[in-house]
């Protein structure tokens, strides 16, 4: 295995060792980051992710627990409803930092851009993982 993959797993690996709210270490070992909608409408995060072999598996991950209160995407428990009020959803991400935006509706009707930090989400051997 190279020194390069070596080292962003060692990196990975001590982001995912902290508390559930960590930054996300996925990113490190991951490429082709993006938001979909699975087969059932759920709103999914997707990827290419490496393997601990240095094999690229293409990975999905339903994002639970967030919703649209009042055009603010917030995090709560359950599944995640907020892909029924927003549109132009997005995932970027800078190293760890990982963002989940879109314009949401508000209860006047109006539409707000919003944003909400994707954490500890990580890379388990090609599949993404909370």
């Amino acid at each position: 295995m190279n020194k390069l993959l070596i080292a962003a797993a060692a990196v990975g690996a001590s982001f995912a060792a902290g508390s559930a709210l960590a930054q996300s270490s996925f990113p490190y070992t991951c490429s082709n980051i993006d938001f979909a909608y699975s087969a059932s409408n759920q709103a999914t995060l997707k990827a290419m992710c490496l393997r601990t072999d240095g094999t690229a598996n293409a990975t999905a991950l339903a994002l639970q627990g967030i919703s649209n209160q009042n055009g603010i995407l917030t995090k709560g428990s359950g599944a995640s409803t907020f892909q029924q009020s927003c549109g132009s959803i997005r995932i970027t991400n800078a190293g760890p930092n990982v963002t989940l935006s879109a314009y949401c509706r508000t209860i006047s009707g109006s539409s707000n851009s919003t944003s909400l930090s994707l954490d500890g989400i990580s890379n388990q051997n090609g599949n993404l993982s909370y």
